[in-house]
């Protein structure tokens, strides 16, 4: 008998100076086939050993995936309001950008015991592109910095209420630590792995983005993801503008390279349609705010904006 060997390998991986906004083909999965993949018996067989394949009938389309059910009703789209709360360190004494970890685990707990819905950020997003619907009351958690206290001190809060939230992370720092206090990749890749956190890029060097050009510019945008999506097998989810700078020119630049989405560090709640995608507001949580995140899902805070919907955008059930 003829022995036949198959091989193939699709999808070269882009380089650093391709197009960057061609997100689908640097985030598709490499393919392998090799003959121990191919089964030896029926019509795939006889198609291999040179015999007429059986007439096979056109698949049926894969359906949809459903979307994730949650815990509080759906609404229409414009009267959804959603708070994404920005969150640095944990347990670093009185620094301003810190909160205990008893206090952030209040945080939680008070949202749960609310009935405030904690979504991804990626399903804010979806719901910011009219493709889902959201709970009246929605929260985000976003941490940025990757600080080793969120995995030491608020991943087994997250962990044991089971609570999504996405992590911010400066590339160039993880890659070469020094003396940073920053988490490892085995430590992301854990959280990752659990289903609850996400990943988005927080640039490379943590560097004022409007003031940079050229080099620096590609490593604070296009390096950033290729490394997150190459340490951790997936995309970054959006960009997180390092030190919250941002202006139009960035704004467009980061949309250039392919991220769904972009959000500043500054605050204000998000209706459908109230924010342009790439400097989305985030409400930052400081060590003064105590316990207390109340505020930011109360009606004078939420009813600082109001919906405006795409004629073009309908959100699904």
């Amino acid at each position: 008998m003829r022995s036949c060997v198959l091989a193939l390998v699709a999808l070269t991986s882009l380089s650093c100076g391709g197009e960057p906004a061609r997100r689908a083909a640097r985030s598709a999965p490499e393919l392998r086939v090799v003959a121990s993949d191919l089964p030896t018996t029926g019509a795939a067989a006889e198609s291999v050993s040179g015999a007429e394949p059986e007439p096979q009938a056109e698949p049926e389309p894969a359906p949809a995936p459903a979307q994730r059910a949650l815990g509080e009703p759906l609404v229409e789209p414009e009267r959804t309001r959603a708070t994404v709360l920005l969150y640095h360190g944990f347990d670093r004494g009185t620094d301003p950008l810190s909160v205990s970890s008893k206090n952030f685990e209040r945080h939680i707990e008070w949202l749960l015991a609310s009935r405030v819905e904690i979504v991804h950020t990626s399903e804010l997003i979806e719901f910011m592109q009219g493709k889902r619907r959201l709970s009246e009351r929605v929260a985000v958690i976003t941490i940025d910095d990757g600080l080793r206290s969120v995995y030491e001190r608020a991943w087994p809060i997250l962990q044991r209420h089971g609570v999504r939230f996405t992590i911010g992370l400066p590339t160039g720092v993880m890659e070469e630590p020094k003396n940073a206090p920053v988490m490892s990749w085995d430590q992301v890749r854990e959280m990752v792995a659990s289903g609850l956190c996400e990943v988005a890029s927080h640039g490379h060097m943590h560097r004022h983005l409007p003031k940079l050009e050229g080099r620096r510019r590609f490593e604070e945008l296009e390096l950033s993801w290729q490394i997150i999506e190459r340490r951790l097998g997936t995309a970054p989810v959006a960009y997180f503008y390092p030190l919250g700078a941002f202006d139009v020119r960035s704004a467009a630049e980061v949309r250039k390279v392919g991220y769904a989405a972009a959000f500043k560090a500054t605050g204000a709640p998000i209706a459908l349609g109230s924010s342009d995608h790439f400097w989305l507001p985030r409400a930052s949580v400081f060590y003064a705010d105590g316990a207390h995140v109340g505020h930011f899902f109360g009606a004078r805070f939420l009813g600082q904006v109001r919906a405006r919907p795409s004629p073009t955008a309908r959100a699904s059930d």
